[in-house]
């Protein structure tokens, strides 16, 4: 199975998104979801030497991996 990488679901940083708990452009996507799953949160923080470059939501990267849930019922 092929790994895929959270720049493959990069979405663009929204001023104001909590940058506690971050992820890289490099990291697994499974990472990312592990960690939101962990934290009970819904998005997490892309960051590149430090600063904010994007953001990756739980329902997405979800998605990514083959797992459709749907989140607004």
């Amino acid at each position: 199975m092929e790994t895929i990488k959270v720049k493959t679901i990069l979405l663009p940083y929204r001023k104001g998104t909590p940058t506690n708990y971050t992820v890289t452009p490099e990291d697994k996507v499974i990472h990312a979801v592990e960690l939101m799953l962990e934290k009970n949160i819904k998005s997490v923080s892309v960051v590149r030497s430090g600063r904010p470059i994007g953001m990756v939501c739980l329902e997405d990267a979800l998605k990514e991996l083959g797992l459709n849930v749907d989140f607004k019922t």
